[in-house]
């Protein structure tokens, strides 16, 4: 079952270096389908398509560049403080998070699945992560399973300081066409045990075409050792 636990935005403060990005003010962020009209897409968006937006291109531009080092440093301290005390243990996990924006009246992912199917082809042990940027609300969410196969499907509904704890390696998961009117931004990522970790693993990500592996898709939180 997904599992929902706030942390401090004043300690990682995500929300306002996105917004620093896109030019606009956090509180404007659930309104950036018209903020930023500029980047939105010409057709509706596809799989193919989904992760190839201007909001992505510029997104990806500026973490990539001398602006993102603040909010790679803030994920880093995040894994260290909130993810890693989650496993207690050496772990290895998704390099950066995925951006992801639900504008209205599309979907943030048009393909419902788990991240191990043979389309996303993610290794076995996987646990997902998901931050919300905005809240997230009814057919903004990711709608999910509660166990493998059941389909029962529910919204993992979010406000601003909380991110979820979910397993979408074998639950599958998807979008519903957003009628909210708001648009939801969110990262999520991915990570797992060392000791599950198969270096030897040779499938690749869907869209990046990444290796999973250190160095590749994944990067190494070391266990802390008491001196």
């Amino acid at each position: 079952m997904p599992k929902i636990i706030q942390y401090a935005t004043k300690d990682y403060d995500f929300i306002s270096e996105v917004a620093r990005f896109f030019e606009v003010s956090p509180q404007e962020l659930s309104s950036l389908h018209t903020k930023r009209a500029d980047l939105l897409p010409e057709q509706t968006l596809k799989f193919e398509t989904e992760s190839k937006t201007k909001f992505h291109n510029l997104f990806y531009a500026k973490l990539n560049s001398e602006e993102g080092e603040e909010i790679r440093r803030v994920y880093k301290k995040f894994i260290s403080d909130i993810v890693y005390p989650i496993f207690e243990e050496s772990i290895v996990y998704q390099a950066f998070p995925s951006f992801r924006i639900h504008l209205p009246e599309d979907q943030a992912i048009h393909y419902w699945h788990w991240d191990s199917d043979p389309d996303h082809m993610h290794p076995p042990w996987e646990i997902n992560f998901q931050i919300a940027l905005t809240d997230i609300r009814d057919t903004q969410a990711t709608w999910i399973e509660s166990v493998p196969g059941l389909g029962d499907y529910a919204p993992i509904e979010m406000g601003t300081g909380e991110f979820v704890i979910f397993d979408g390696n074998r639950c599958e998961h998807g979008n519903k066409v957003n009628k909210t009117g708001k648009t939801r931004l969110s990262f999520d990522f991915r990570a797992m045990r060392y000791t599950r970790y198969n270096p030897e693993y040779t499938l690749v990500s869907a869209t990046k075409k990444n290796k999973f592996v250190i160095g590749g898709y994944y990067s190494l939180f070391e266990e802390k050792k008491n001196v």
